[in-house]
């Protein structure tokens, strides 16, 4: 029973993906960062090592494709403050992850659930605009 709901799970996430524009999949994958990192806390706390690493693993995986999601020909100087950002972020998670220290996450939580509330509020000509540059930008790819 267990295997059909995560199977179920996993297809309403891939169902999802594929009905998304960019800007809800970067929403997205904030919102699975900090559940892993809330489950990791809730594993720590249980002695529940295993679910620790999967969680801790599963949101550093997140923080890094944010990584490299950065824009750093249009954007250099607000890539390079995210990519510092995100690269500490995922230090401080693997320092957590060995010390078992939760006091650690909301430092980790404090940096980015902002980051993610922000995205959420993102006004609606923000979010076109940043999806004409894409597409043009992917236009400017195919001819090269």
């Amino acid at each position: 029973m267990r295997q059909n709901l995560k199977a179920y799970k996993q297809v309403d996430v891939n169902s999802s993906l594929l009905e998304s524009n960019p800007h809800q999949i970067i929403l997205m994958m904030f919102d699975g960062m900090l559940q892993g990192i809330a489950v990791a806390k809730g594993a720590i706390e249980r002695k529940d090592y295993e679910l620790k690493s999967k969680s801790i693993t599963k949101a550093i995986n997140i923080l890094e494709a944010l990584r490299k999601s950065l824009d750093f020909e249009s954007q250099p100087e607000i890539s390079d403050n995210f990519d510092i950002m995100y690269s500490y972020c995922i230090d401080r998670l693997a320092d957590i992850s060995v010390s078992l220290d939760v006091s650690a996450f909301p430092e980790v939580v404090g940096m980015l659930k902002p980051l993610r509330d922000a995205w959420f509020a993102m006004p609606e000509s923000s979010k076109q605009e940043g999806l004409s540059l894409l597409s043009e930008k992917n236009k400017l790819a195919e001819g090269a």
